[in-house]
């Protein structure tokens, strides 16, 4: 070997070397960050475990020993409980097992595969991922439509909620749309001299008759309304959720975490509950679980673009982009601020790939811009024929008709009441109206706060959330696909564009309900840099720990187990349902049981005590057997009038008075 053969390849060696020596490095980095993340995690869970468990323990009566492991803080105690069992599991050193069954090793296989490791996708592959979707589906069918609460007096005692009827204004509304769009019309007529008696709450009555919201919340159940099943059309929804959980997941690492994100969404109780409302947040998931995973697919696309004979790739990045515009079109019908806030940090990464590729690939910029703009123009189109037909102009939506005039002080932004003054009239439904606070710094940071720790608890458990969350947000760097930001910016983005409203929502949180989902990958993906770094470590127990972390927030959520816990947060959540529930359904069981003479109007005296039930609720044609309207019919007029304007716009109906105070059904004619 000649000295200049021997400098080079010494030279190769120490390259060789050095390069080896900073993997490692980076490597040893990258654990470290998990550490950190998973320590970090847990004192800050110590800090909210420590304080509630205290307090618990002064409350208790008798012998505290005994009485602390019983009736449960669904949000502490289990993880108090595994606090205490963690350093012993940190310790163990031993496998879990002694031999692993045969399959075990095929299965990890299985759950380590993902589009990027396997891009082709052969048969058994598309299998495999076939069978996983098909496992999430059946998890989300069965817990979204076994779903029950008892109701004395309703058949056997027990209801599935589906059997019920809504239980908020809101979803009256979007069934009113629904029936609306199953005619095959955008509006009906008001009534020419009875208006006023069949206002309803979130619909507008002001010539033509139509829902304030947006349509695609009603196209989505009309077809399911027409088959005599509108609740079906939820069920659907979360289900088809929870598969673009698994596939959001499984893109941006494996099937592994795609299963557990999917499984994760399809147990919380959140999802559950809303699963079963009509409201417009199921559709609008669907929406932006398209939008996502096919952003996602397309980012990946143009990745491969850029390797020789990428003809196909550059096919497949445009077909993606198109299916992503379609599905945030979709989402922007359904509720356009929070498609607006989930797509912004992906809007945002677009721009900064237009402008770093669209000069010196312009193919394939122009591919991917027409793919968002026509289903996002043919979406703003839509919007704009729907708007003009219930409001004359394509640019006022019935929604901001309706808050201006109804409900002003609900409108968006801060020192709300105080700017909706000179909007007042008596139009206004000052009752419903005056619920609403005047938003100033304090109550947006309370009401950020309570979102965000309702979207913890509805979504998995507070004390998994946060541990998790913080082993994501230390541990993700380096570790994981940096597209994973884009979910957590999309977190912070829907919780950011609803700072400027008055009410916290639904739950405390379904105003960024939404995010559910996305913590659910966020937990997933922490979970995967645990298990990597635990069996890295030879740490097995600690795998263990972590599922049963997960295990423990499952179980409070969905069941109860008496003593120890009386009460799931999902039975919570269908109580506070229930009662509005059972008064709706009371109410339609009264009218059916009593009136014989049909058709018939009943005319209903509101309880100003109660804001929040409104009995008046009809078909848009105003053409049913049974027709509900309001007494009186205006602010302006008398009971006395509105019953004689009654008996002369309706000479063939028979007339009822329901006084929703005392219950009473009165036959007036």
């Amino acid at each position: 070997m000649t000295s200049q053969e021997s400098s080079r390849s010494s030279g190769t060696a120490s390259f060789e070397g050095s390069a080896s020596r900073e993997c490692a490095a980076s490597r040893r980095d990258s654990s470290r960050r998990v550490l950190i993340g998973f320590v970090t995690g847990c004192a800050i869970c110590l800090a909210i475990i420590v304080p509630a468990e205290i307090d618990r323990w002064n409350e208790l009566t008798g012998e505290p020993g005994t009485a602390w492991l019983f009736d449960m803080n669904v949000d502490t105690t289990p993880y108090a409980v595994l606090c205490l069992l963690l350093p012993v599991m940190w310790l163990i050193r031993q496998p879990l097992m002694a031999r692993p069954p045969r399959l075990w090793g095929r299965l990890r296989k299985w759950l380590g595969e993902s589009p990027r490791n396997s891009p082709g996708g052969s048969r058994l592959t598309v299998v495999i991922a076939g069978l996983f979707i098909a496992c999430v589906a059946a998890t989300s069918v069965l817990r979204v439509s076994m779903t029950e609460f008892a109701v004395p007096g309703y058949r056997s005692g027990t209801a599935a909620l589906a059997e019920m009827p809504p239980a908020y204004h809101d979803e009256y509304s979007y069934l009113f749309q629904a029936e609306t769009f199953a005619t095959g019309r955008l509006s009906f007529p008001s009534h020419p001299t009875a208006a006023r008696m069949f206002d309803q709450m979130h619909v507008l009555n002001e010539g033509n008759f139509a829902s304030r919201y947006f349509p695609g919340t009603g196209l989505w159940i009309a077809p399911f309304l027409i088959l005599g099943e509108p609740y079906l059309a939820h069920w659907l929804a979360t289900t088809i959720i929870c598969v673009f959980v698994f596939l959001i997941g499984r893109e941006l690492l494996c099937n592994g975490v795609g299963l557990l994100a999917g499984l994760l969404a399809a147990l919380s109780p959140g999802l559950i509950l809303f699963g079963n409302l009509l409201l417009a947040h199921q559709p609008t998931l669907v929406g932006l679980g398209l939008f996502i995973y096919s952003f996602l697919r397309m980012q990946r696309l143009l990745d491969e673009a850029c390797n020789p004979d990428s003809s196909g790739a550059i096919r497949g990045a445009a077909l993606a982009a198109a299916v992503s515009g379609v599905g945030l079109s979709f989402a922007m019908l359904c509720r356009p601020m929070t498609a607006a806030g989930v797509g912004l940090p992906f809007g945002v990464w677009l721009a900064w790939w237009l402008v770093r590729n669209a000069r010196h690939d312009r193919r394939t910029a122009a591919g991917v811009v027409a793919g968002f703009a026509i289903p996002l123009a043919v979406g703003f189109v839509g919007a704009g024929i729907c708007n003009a037909s219930v409001t004359g102009s394509a640019f006022r939506t019935p929604y901001q008709l309706y808050t201006e005039l109804f409900t002003p002080r609900h409108m968006f932004g801060f020192n709300n009441v105080e700017r909706a003054q000179p909007l007042i009239t008596d139009r206004t439904l000052e009752n419903y109206d005056r619920w609403a606070e005047n938003l100033d710094a304090s109550l947006a940071v309370q009401n950020v706060k309570n979102r965000l720790m309702a979207s913890w608890q509805w979504t998995l458990g507070l004390v998994a959330v946060v541990l998790l969350g913080t082993v994501f947000l230390v541990g993700a760097w380096r570790n994981l696909d940096g597209r994973w930001w884009l979910i957590l910016a999309a977190i912070l983005s829907l919780h950011a564009a609803h700072v400027p409203y008055w009410y916290d929502g639904i739950f405390h949180w379904h105003y960024v309900f939404e995010s559910g989902v996305l913590w659910c990958l966020i937990v997933a993906a922490a979970v995967q840099l645990l298990v990597t770094y635990f069996s890295n470590t030879d740490r097995p127990w600690m795998t263990a720990w972590v599922g049963l972390l997960l295990v423990a927030s499952v179980v409070t959520n969905n069941v109860a187990i008496p003593p120890f816990q009386n009460v799931s947060r999902l039975t919570v959540g269908i109580n506070q349902l229930a009662f509005s529930r059972i008064r709706y359904f009371r109410f339609q069981l009264q009218l059916r049981q009593q009136i014989q003479q049909l058709p018939a109007l009943v005319l209903v005296r509101h309880d100003p005590a109660d804001r929040h039930i409104d009995y008046v609720s009809n078909h848009p044609s105003l053409t049913s057997p049974l027709l509900v309207g309001r007494l009186p019919a205006d602010p302006r007029t008398t009971e006395e009038e509105t019953a004689r304007l009654a008996a002369e716009a309706f000479p063939d109906r028979s007339l009822f008075v329901f006084d929703a105070a005392t219950s009473q059904l009165t036959q007036i004619r």
